[in-house]
């Protein structure tokens, strides 16, 4: 076909496409009619083609147009059948290359498939390898922490056997610990093969260590009954830092164990034992005897008895009834004990409640010492009681005995007091070991201070009622001992008493009769003031205001003259008679002290009112050489005052 004839084609059929190896082949309008059914136009070329005659023409003219490029298109498939052979013989080889490319694509797969299988395998094979790797290092790591808890390394068994006892050693024996403890714990491990080895080892560590701990520490305990040794020192710095070694042999060698206890509890006790019995028998040489059998209230010891023992002995005969200045020992309570030596350099002696308390003193201090670090070292509370065994021995035999010679009532009531305010001290620290102790001490006391009471109150009903009366300011002997007995049973009730005797109502009494001896001391100072220096009190009283300002009269120069020399005169003489007679008339020291300071101070006050009168009075001045200065007077007054 022309270029030309291409030309009017696609004019003609208005950009239809037409295959160029269809044309090659027979074409027929049958086949035409086919083609241009599979295009958008034909639809359009069917409509023309029924339009009548007109289209009818062109249809016939498109025919014979078709006829000839039909043969223009099988001369041109003519012309290029070489390319179109060689086309097909490539296309032939295209095919076979295909096949042979399909066949190795179909041995791939093959092999792709064999290799995915023996992916899954190695698949397979790797997780059951990453288990059984996990399984190995699982027991690999147990049976590690297996070897490290069983095996002893040489340094280990190195430090026990020649190891010194020391911080060092006390780690050796936590690891050695741990490691007995490990084959304890599990029986499974115990069937273990490997433990059987390593067993004996442990066995001959644990005992050599057994041994060592065990000599160390009684070692220790030995060095304690040393002479002079400081137990409480020793215990804490020493002992309370090896406390692990205490500890091990509890938890691995019970029987040594209790053999260690046992040493500490027998050497303690002995220790404790001979230092409280020392310290007794020291304390003894400084005991006040204070009272015998016959020394009770109703015994008429003024003539048969009191005479020759003396003025000393006197003192002490009323001392057992009299509470005084004993009585300061309940504020002294909790004070450090009795030093025997410097006591004795002193030459010093003490009424017994003194002594007992210094050795309750003793005993609480070195109870609540020693049984903090029995339950600190040992945690055996029970142990506690063992080491104090011989010592509570000695203080009930001493205490016994004390008692059975006692007839002080006093001291019977002090002591009791003193134990008492013990239990509350040892409440205050939280101990509970002394409480058997104290209450039984309590039950000793309270017995012994019933008889001493019955045996007073006895001795009263046996006393003569007549010679009670006797002439002269000062009370009978018995009546003054009675007074001061009661006063100080009173008095000690008061302070602390538990119910056993008289309670609100010794207050109450005890409040009264002090209301009346304050009242009734003024009362007698100022007669006894009246009596050795009435002038000068009546001049200051009616003369002489309490500001030294005013006059309630106004005081003459021959008035004030006269006071003034009649003082100057007699004051020293006027000054002993007065305290002659305070000694005459008062029996109780503690009240004869406290009118005898009282008088004088009013004294001098009054006198110091007077002096400045003088200077206030015109021509007072020529007074001043009877004056007597106030520093004299002062210390004359001092000198009574320590000589009641």
């Amino acid at each position: 076909m022309t270029g030309v004839q291409e030309q009017q084609y696609e004019e003609f059929f208005g950009g239809f496409f037409f295959d160029e190896d269809a044309l090659s082949k027979d074409i027929s309008l049958d086949g035409l009619d086919k083609e241009l059914e599979e295009h958008k136009n034909y639809d359009v070329l069917i409509s023309i083609l029924a339009n009548g005659e007109k289209q009818r023409d062109m249809a016939t003219m498109v025919e014979g147009n078709l006829g000839h490029i039909e043969q223009d298109l099988i001369q041109d498939y003519i012309k290029d059948n070489d390319s179109l052979v060689l086309l097909h013989d490539q296309i032939h080889d295209c095919d076979i290359v295909l096949s042979q490319i399909g066949s190795l694509l179909s041995g791939f797969q093959v092999h792709i498939g064999s290799l995915s299988s023996e992916l899954r395998s190695l698949h397979e094979k790797f997780l059951d390898l990453g288990v059984r790797l996990k399984n190995r290092k699982l027991a690999e790591t147990k049976l590690a922490a297996f070897v490290e808890e069983i095996v002893a390394p040489p340094g280990l068994v190195n430090a026990i056997i020649d190891g010194e006892v020391n911080d060092d050693y006390i780690k050796s024996l936590n690891m050695l610990s741990k490691k007995l403890r490990f084959a304890q714990v599990d029986p499974l491990l115990n069937a273990s093969k490997a433990l059987k080895d390593i067993k004996q080892e442990l066995e001959r560590l644990r005992k050599k260590a057994l041994s060592k701990v065990s000599a160390y520490v009684i070692g220790i305990f030995s060095s304690m009954r040393k002479p002079g040794t400081n137990i409480q020192i020793l215990q804490q710095n020493l002992l309370q830092k090896y406390r692990y070694l205490v500890l091990f042999l509890k938890e691995h060698g019970i029987e040594t164990y209790n053999d260690v206890c046992a040493a500490y509890v027998d050497k303690m006790n002995k220790v404790l034992s001979e230092d409280f019995r020392v310290y007794l028998e020291s304390l003894e040489s400084l005991k006040l005897d204070i009272g015998v059998s016959t020394d009770v209230i109703g015994y008429d010891a003024n003539v048969l008895d009191l005479i020759p023992r003396g003025r000393e002995q006197l003192r002490n005969h009323h001392f057992m009834f009299s509470l005084g200045e004993r009585s300061n020992i309940l504020k002294e309570i909790d004070q450090p004990g009795l030093v025997p030596c410097i006591s004795e350099a002193n030459s010093l002696k003490y009424p017994y409640e003194v002594i007992f308390r210094s050795l309750q003193k003793l005993l609480m201090d070195t109870a609540s010492s020693e049984y903090i670090f029995i339950k600190a070292f040992f945690r055996e509370e029970s142990m506690f009681y063992q080491v104090f065994e011989g010592p509570f021995a000695v203080i009930d035999e001493n205490m016994k005995l004390t008692l059975a010679n006692s007839h002080d009532a006093i001291c019977l009531m002090l002591m009791i007091c003193i134990t008492k305010k013990h239990q509350l001290v040892m409440s205050n620290r939280r101990l509970p070991c002394l409480d058997t102790y104290l209450d039984k001490a309590l039950i000793y006391l309270w017995p012994r201070f019933k008889i001493v009471f019955d045996m007073y109150i006895q001795s009263l009903y046996q006393c003569d009622a007549k010679m009670l009366w006797v002439d002269g300011t000062h009370p009978h002997h018995i009546v003054r001992c009675y007074m001061e007995f009661t006063a100080s049973l009173i008095q000690l009730n008061a302070e602390c008493g538990d119910g056993q005797e008289a309670g609100e109502e010794a207050k109450e009494l005890r409040r009264y009769f002090e209301e009346k001896l304050e009242s009734n001391l003024v009362s007698f100072v100022d007669e006894l003031l009246m009596e050795y220096f009435g002038d000068l009190i009546k001049f200051v009283k009616n003369h002489i205001s309490e500001d030294l300002i005013s006059y309630t009269e106004c005081p003459k120069i021959a008035d004030v003259e006269l006071v003034v020399k009649n003082f100057a005169v007699k004051w020293r003489t006027a000054l002993e008679l007065m305290h002659n007679e305070v000694v005459t008339c008062c029996s109780n020291f503690v009240s004869g002290m406290a009118i005898l300071k009282a008088a004088m101070a009013q004294l001098l006050n009054d006198y110091n009112r007077l002096s400045e009168c003088v200077k206030m009075i015109p021509g007072g001045s020529s007074l001043n050489r009877n004056l007597v200065s106030i520093t004299s007077i002062s210390y004359e007054i001092r000198k009574y005052s320590r000589t009641l």
